[in-house]
């Protein structure tokens, strides 16, 4: 019997995958495994279940529970000969991902019943595989946003398949193989609910190559032709070239590469389409950087062509994840996944990025070998962490806000703002060691003065918001690393207050404060500079419940979230041990990758003409958004004993923006940030505990997609990218983690050249947007 479980908090920044607008939260995964395997006298039975719980913070409605139970055995019936079956059931739930997503108020829940059976025989040089496998699929009913019930019964399907497979010996490890496969799928209801008869029946024939019992490469390549026939005249049948390979190479002790490519024909039930041909290609490389650490990097790509639609989809997905064994039985795990969909459909586009931090416990284990050397003084796990600490940080934060209110007897308005301003906090907290993992409580208060403005003259609305004091309580938990330096998480409850006043178009005033609560999270560095004084450098997240902010008319709704970066010195009651230090060599070249928070703002000051009184105002007003970025950095530094100078190269994918709507008759207008690149100096100094404290500065060139949308007439509105150049100024940390790795807390601050552009209306606008960017990221780099 071998028990797993793996549970971690997630962050999606588009959880619905819609182009414009996307939500954003953060989730908490639990999956438990279980795995029972019995084996002896040529047979064999594997009994398996598993499960996955998601609790959303922000959009319950996307909980989910999926699970799955299988069995599956295999039965020695000669020498060279076996028989092999399963039966399996599990339910899961429809990705909004899905070209088939009904946009129902929660996802689609669907079951699969499903079974397989097989024999296979080897006759020298010939070899033989038959099987056949069944699904039963079906689909449960959702609701609309609009209480509708929505049918999915007619999705509900048997598909049936049988398979022979044929191969020739051409070389020890090289068999030739010619391949037939034949399904047909059955559908519950006869015509589905756009009135299409969707059974189906299909066959592919390959001719190919496969690796047999190698010990560095398994895997095997085909081609040959695919074909789907529909029995409902007016959906198109499937005849297509197909290929596929599938590669797993070990390339050294300690890395694996895994290669894939697919062709295939998928259902669906898109009105007009008969199915989507899939191509699929995939590549991963597992890493050991150590006995303990590994890392994962992968890129796939996808197309899909829709049969009988006008319609295109290429989704390209890349992740990176490391995972640390602080034992034989449990990893800690983090992972950064980029998925990005262009499509001929507008509405299909997407733009996700997600990251995951976690632990896994694997009932299977295994021992952990002691490296030579590994275990030095540069290793000394012997703490002063324990104990009380007192400090004080000062630092820079954001806080964007969406307001959502009435504008006259039927109208609408959503805004996205954003500003950005100083912070500061003492702190005090007390901590303890359970061997080499640290936990802790900590109380801070602040002061900050980070706002935003919304100003429109005259005879319009001004509006504001300024974050001022708060107060938070928060656990700590994570790893003393290498020099004692102790890279942490924290979860906490945090409560601060909003100043809002609020003009409307006849000059009435009115003030308010509101104190809210919220769940924070943040990630950071302590690094020690002497053996009771540490520097800290850490960055935290909250998002806060929505508020009325009055005005005379009526109200509107303030939604907040915050970031914020901070850097800090503390004072540790417990003395850091002198065998602690733990210097590191940070001349030469490195390179890593790195990802994080997202803030995004624009300040637009405009003169806008309508036919309207009063026909000319002008508006000045900051807007903006969070996403978040994901990017790689590489670089050159020298140390000149205990100080640093280098130069360091950085590019970066981003999804942020804002939007800005008034209905009806209203403006529309948005910005996005698409990923930057930059270069910059970094002076530093090098701690004698490993640790590395910088300062940066340089240029970095940034693009932007700028929509606004004025009056009826299409050709006059504005869509438009642009790349702007900016200075960028940062503050960070690096801490070792193991050998030559390190990781790294970096913020950086980009003010970009101003966008300007005049509509051409014949009451044209004139508008002037001046972007800004803050970056906090954590990241993972090698020396070399």
């Amino acid at each position: 019997m071998i028990p797993g479980l793996s549970t971690g908090l997630s962050y999606d920044s588009n959880v619905y995958a819609t182009p414009n607008q996307p939500s954003s939260d953060v989730l908490l995964t639990v999956s438990p495994s279980l795995l029972l395997r019995k084996q002896g006298d040529g047979r064999s039975l594997t009994l398996t279940a598993s499960g996955t719980g998601t609790r959303y913070r922000s959009h319950p409605s996307e909980n989910s529970i999926d699970y799955e139970i299988d069995a599956s055995g295999r039965q020695r019936i000669n020498t060279y000969g076996a028989m092999f079956g399963g039966l399996g059931y599990s339910r899961s739930h429809e990705d909004r991902t899905s070209p088939d997503d009904v946009l129902g108020k929660r996802p689609t829940v669907f079951t699969d019943a499903h079974a397989h059976l097989g024999i296979e025989q080897r006759w020298a040089p010939f070899s033989l595989r038959a099987g056949g496998t069944f699904d039963h699929l079906s689909y449960r009913n959702v609701t609309s946003a609009a209480g509708e019930l929505i049918d999915n019964t007619d999705r509900d399907r048997n598909v049936i398949g049988v398979g022979l497979r044929l191969g020739y010996s051409i070389a020890p490890h090289v068999d030739v193989f010619a391949q037939g496969t034949y399904d047909k799928r059955n559908y519950r209801r006869r015509i589905d609910d756009y009135g299409y008869r969707r059974d189906s029946q299909g066959d592919s024939w390959v001719v190919g190559l496969a690796s047999r019992d190698a010990t560095t490469v398994h895997g095997e390549v085909y081609v040959g032709w695919l074909s789907q026939r529909y029995v409902d005249p007016r959906l198109p049948k499937v005849t297509a070239p197909t290929l596929g390979a599938t590669l797993l190479w070990r390339v050294t002790p300690n890395t694996t590469l895994d290669a894939a490519i697919d062709r295939s024909a998928q259902e669906t039930t898109l009105p007009g389409a008969s199915s989507y041909v899939d191509t699929h290609v995939s590549l991963r490389i597992d890493h050991k950087l150590s006995e303990r650490l590994s890392a994962q990097a992968g890129i796939s790509a996808t197309r899909s062509d829709f049969r009988g639609l006008d319609r295109r989809d290429d989704l390209f997905a890349g992740s990176f994840g490391l995972s640390y064994r602080v034992h034989r039985y449990w990893q800690v795990e983090a992972s950064y996944q980029l998925l990005q969909r262009h499509s001929d459909a507008p509405d299909a586009e997407y733009y996700r990025n997600g990251i995951y931090l976690g632990v896994r416990m694997d009932g299977s284990g295994r021992a952990i070998a002691r490296e030579a050397g590994a275990e030095s003084a540069a290793t000394d796990w012997s703490s002063a962490a324990d104990g009380f600490y007192v400090g004080a940080s000062a630092g820079y934060g954001n806080v964007d806000t969406r307001v959502t209110g009435p504008r006259g007897e039927h109208g609408t308005y959503r805004g996205d703002f954003a500003g950005s301003g100083l912070t500061n906090s003492v702190f005090t907290g007390y901590g303890q060691m359970l061997g080499r993992w640290y936990l802790g409580l900590e109380a801070s208060t602040g002061r900050s003065q980070v706002d935003w403005l919304h100003d429109k003259t005259p005879s319009s609305r001004v509006f504001s918001t300024d974050q001022k004091r708060s107060e938070e309580f928060s656990l700590r938990a994570g790893p003393l690393l290498p020099g004692n330096n102790l890279l942490f998480v924290s979860a906490g409850r945090i409560r601060s207050r909003f100043d809002s006043a609020y003009t409307v178009e006849d000059g009435t005033a009115s003030a308010q404060s509101d104190r809210r609560w919220s769940s924070t999270y943040g990630i950071g560095l302590d690094i020690p500079l002497s053996r009771h004084l540490f520097a800290r450098s850490q960055y935290d997240l909250a998002r806060y419940r929505g508020y009325e902010v009055a005005n005379a008319e009526a109200s509107d709704r303030f939604a907040d979230s915050t970031g914020r970066f901070q850097l800090g010195l503390g004072w540790r009651l417990g003395a850091v041990p002198e065998s602690a230090r733990a210097p590191v060599d940070t001349s030469g070249f490195y390179a890593g990758a790195q990802g994080g928070d997202n803030r995004f703002g624009s300040r637009l000051d405009a003169i806008q003409r309508q036919s309207d009184v009063p026909p000319v105002t002008d508006f000045h007003t900051d807007f903006g958004g969070h996403g978040t970025n994901f990017g790689v950095f590489g670089g050159y530094g020298h140390a000149f004993g205990p100080l640093y100078a280098g130069a360091e190269l950085e590019s970066d994918g981003s999804g942020s923006g804002w939007y800005h709507d008034k209905q009806p008759g209203g403006r529309q207008f948005s910005v996005e940030g698409r990923g930057s690149y930059g270069a910059s100096l970094r002076l530093g100094y090098a701690t004698p505990y490993g640790a590395l404290l910088y300062a940066r500065a340089g240029r970095a060139r940034g693009r932007f997609h700028t929509i606004y949308v004025k009056g009826e007439n299409p050709n006059a509105w504005v869509d438009r990218n642009d790349t702007r150049t900016g200075d960028r100024f940062g503050v960070g940390v690096e801490a070792p983690l193991w050998k030559a790795a390190f990781v790294r807390l970096d913020y950086a601050a980009t003010r970009y050249d101003a966008i300007a552009f005049t509509t051409t209306q014949a009451q044209a606008d004139q508008l002037r947007f001046t972007h800004w960017q803050d970056l906090a990221r954590i990241g993972v780099g090698v020396r070399f």
